[in-house]
């Protein structure tokens, strides 16, 4: 039961597959600097594999999405896919429901300092034209409150519940210090 639980887990996530076998890629007095070699130092049935391999992930994959609809791609379907790889070497039962929630805490944090940073940097110009009138001020605040929520909303991965949206906008007053 423990051997095949993680087996029996992954063949409900993927119903269907498509098995590669990889010839290994290059005479093992080579395998030290691999990702150094040029393609024709690799062996050509390693690179047919591999273009065979290429072909489908290219042409044929589907755009992964979550149960709920969301889409993964790019930087964040790169570390989902590590983070359930490390699970499965380490031994452990993967839970991809686990994994997405990981990711989304990373995802959304690293939107709020994004977005953060940006307000920061814009009210960090404007103090340095001072004095200006309130009304100046207050339609700069909004300006750029307006684009960190719009560099979250870019990054944000799953905040359905909007707590990191909240916390982006808790800091409303940016506090200026006068040397």
């Amino acid at each position: 039961m423990e051997y095949n639980l993680p087996r029996e887990c992954i063949q409900k996530l993927f119903p269907s597959r498509t098995c590669f076998t990889f010839p290994f890629p290059t005479a093992p007095e080579y395998v030290s600097r691999l990702e150094s070699l040029a393609p024709a130092d690799l062996d050509p049935k390693f690179m047919e594999v591999t273009d065979c391999f290429c072909r489908l992930v290219f042409q044929d994959s589907q755009v992964k999405t979550l149960k709920d609809g969301y889409t993964v791609t790019g930087r964040v379907f790169g570390n989902l896919a590590k983070t359930y790889v490390d699970t499965i070497s380490s031994g452990a039962v993967p839970c991809l429901e686990n994994a997405v929630i990981a990711m989304a805490t990373i995802e959304n944090e690293a939107a709020v300092k994004e977005g953060l940073e940006l307000y920061k940097s814009g009210m960090e110009k404007l103090k340095m034209s001072f004095p200006l009138e309130l009304k100046n001020v207050s339609s700069e605040h909004q300006r750029l409150n307006s684009m960190a929520t719009q560099t979250f909303m870019k990054r944000s991965f799953r905040d359905t519940d909007g707590k990191h949206l909240k916390i982006l906008e808790v800091p409303n007053l940016y506090i200026f210090t006068v040397a």
